[in-house]
């Protein structure tokens, strides 16, 4: 549910930035608004992978270190007895 809402907002946010971008409101209307209307239906349907790919690659790197940490620690210990 929470997605769905934000998805809502950061859609609705591109389709007004992208209309005030392109100064959609004079000229040839209906490409520009078809336009960001379709890229802030993207935005809010993409977000929740784009959010899920972030978040997965900041874990594994986060598990990668504390690996490294480890192998380290036990390196230093090894060094130490011998």
């Amino acid at each position: 549910m929470i997605q769905r809402i934000i998805g809502f907002i950061l859609g609705g946010l591109t389709i007004w930035i992208l209309l005030n971008v392109t100064n959609a409101m004079s000229g040839d209307v209906q490409p520009k608004w078809a336009l960001s209307i379709l890229i802030g239906l993207l935005v809010a349907w993409l977000w929740p992978w784009v959010i899920g790919i972030i978040l997965v690659r900041r874990a594994k790197s986060r598990r990668k270190d504390e690996i490294d940490r480890e192998v380290q620690e036990q390196l230093a210990a090894q060094n130490k007895n011998t």
